[in-house]
């Protein structure tokens, strides 16, 4: 037992830090080098964790910005008359001293479990069974945990998209757990009981279970037919990946969360339609500068329809610098995209509509967030009378397959302009492989030389764009 590293925390009473002004159980998480091989056949670390039997004020404990992390100095002047802490403290400190030179000599090296008794032993406490660590608890942590690595910018820290979803499975299983009354356990999650999770989830939609969610207190919407296939299976990903990280961290599941029965299967979009080049003409040409939000769409529909981005890329585009290709029989300008969705990059040429909105606004225009940008592209196509029927087939997660007829202008959002991208580009007899450069491209090479050479490599495919477009007799697609 060397290089002993001790981490003092609480154990939460509440979610909002705000709230959390009653007393909580001071923990010690002991990192000692011990380790265990995982199913995945990785070395993983495995602290010992042991309750100190003693509650305080997480306003004695640490500070609220940094969700009440312990702080020496604040805990110092907030417990100097505090003796009862204090000691409890240092005598933890000094018995897990004198364990862990018992073990040096002995060379030996104790399993949490046994360090854990070994402690409470010396201090005379009774051996507490270490609570079992619950799914809410474990997500809210795993947020928190997101939300300050993304404000730092660590390396491979998560998206706000990302952490969004997290968020929203948090809220499921909250309904869950105020629907049936249980508390979900690592433990105790088996195949039965993570179906049974869906299905809960989909009553409760239906609104065959009332709920009132305190942590959503806005009116929760209610879908006669309950859930699609496809809004189910986002959420599958995001609680699957969120048991594998907690399973990697030590904890024990009984699901099997490798299964790939645990995901429904994929189902076909639920929509069918692209925006033809006809239409796109009425959009260049129509001026709507007389209201912003019908001019937002007007540019957002022509950039995303014209470049084949998903709404993310457009959406740091706005950050990008735009760089411009001058070579011996070229002249164009192209945004460097990173597809962070897909982990890929690819050099988008810009089509002439692109180009002219990019020069009047000197870059990119702002874009406001999807939810936003989705009105405004209804607006905007109600004020084009774009109203060609199309059909919606809606899968349910049990409720059977729903079809109906509706408006491409109340269907027409961001996902829309890839698809109408490479259809329109595939109907100028651009060739596939040409199109899949922008639209699908290599994965980010991870080696430094690899990155140069992918930079040339992605140069080369954007000037293969530009030469195939170029043949294409178009008004829209066109340099």
């Amino acid at each position: 037992m060397k290089n002993i590293k001790i981490r003092y925390y609480l154990e939460p009473k509440a979610k909002i830090v705000e709230e959390r002004t009653k007393l909580e159980l001071i923990m010690a998480e002991i990192n000692y080098g011990y380790a265990e091989i995982n199913k995945s056949g990785k070395k993983r670390h495995k602290p010992a964790r042991f309750s100190l039997q003693e509650s305080i004020k997480p306003s004695n404990f640490g500070k609220p910005e940094t969700n009440f992390k312990f702080d020496d100095a604040v805990f110092k002047k907030a417990n100097k008359n505090n003796a009862t802490v204090r000691n409890r403290i240092l005598n933890f400190e000094t018995a897990l001293n004198e364990i862990a030179s018992s073990h040096i000599i002995a060379n030996t090296l104790p399993t949490p479990t046994e360090l854990k008794k070994s402690l409470a032993e010396r201090l005379r406490t009774e051996v507490i069974q270490e609570p079992k660590d619950d799914i809410l608890s474990y997500l809210y942590r795993k947020i928190e945990k997101e939300k300050a690595d993304s404000e730092k910018s660590k390396k491979n820290s998560k998206r706000e998209n990302t952490i969004k979803t997290y968020a929203t499975v948090s809220h499921l299983l909250e309904k869950y757990q105020i629907a049936t009354g249980e508390t979900l356990l690592f433990e105790s999650l088996d195949e039965a009981k993570y179906w049974k999770i869906w299905d809960t989830l989909d009553d409760i939609l239906k609104g065959d279970v009332e709920v009132y969610n305190p942590n959503q207190p806005k009116k929760q919407r209610k879908q006669s037919y309950g859930y699609l296939v496809s809004s189910i299976r986002k959420h599958q990903r995001t609680l699957l990946t969120t048991l594998k990280e907690a399973m990697e961290d030590g904890n024990k599941i009984a699901l099997d969360v490798y299964n790939k029965n645990l995901m429904l299967k994929n189902v076909e979009a639920s929509k069918d339609f692209y925006i033809e080049i006809d239409e796109l003409k009425k959009i260049i040409s129509t001026d709507v500068s007389f209201d912003s939000k019908l001019q937002i769409a007007k540019e957002y529909i022509i950039i995303a329809c014209l470049s084949g981005m998903r709404f993310e890329s457009m959406y740091e585009a706005q950050k990008s610098k735009l760089q411009h290709c001058n070579d011996v029989g070229y002249n164009f300008s192209y945004i460097h995209s990173k597809q962070n969705k897909t982990s890929t990059e690819v050099y988008v040429p810009l089509l002439k509509p692109v180009q002219e909105i990019v020069n009047l606004k000197d870059g990119f225009p702002i874009i406001p967030k999807n939810a936003i940008i989705n009105k405004h592209l209804k607006k905007l196509f109600k004020h084009l009378k774009f109203n060609k029927l199309v059909e919606v087939k809606k899968v349910t997660y049990r409720n059977g397959i729903l079809t109906s007829k509706k408006p491409i202008s109340d269907l027409i959002s961001t996902h829309d302009c890839k698809g109408t991208f490479y259809t329109n580009l595939y109907s100028l007899n651009i060739s596939e492989r040409v199109i899949d450069n922008i639209t699908h491209p290599d994965k980010k090479p991870k080696n430094a030389m690899a990155r140069v050479y992918n930079k040339t490599s992605m140069l080369s495919k954007a000037k293969m764009f530009v030469d195939e477009v170029s043949k294409a007799s178009s008004d829209v697609y066109t340099f």
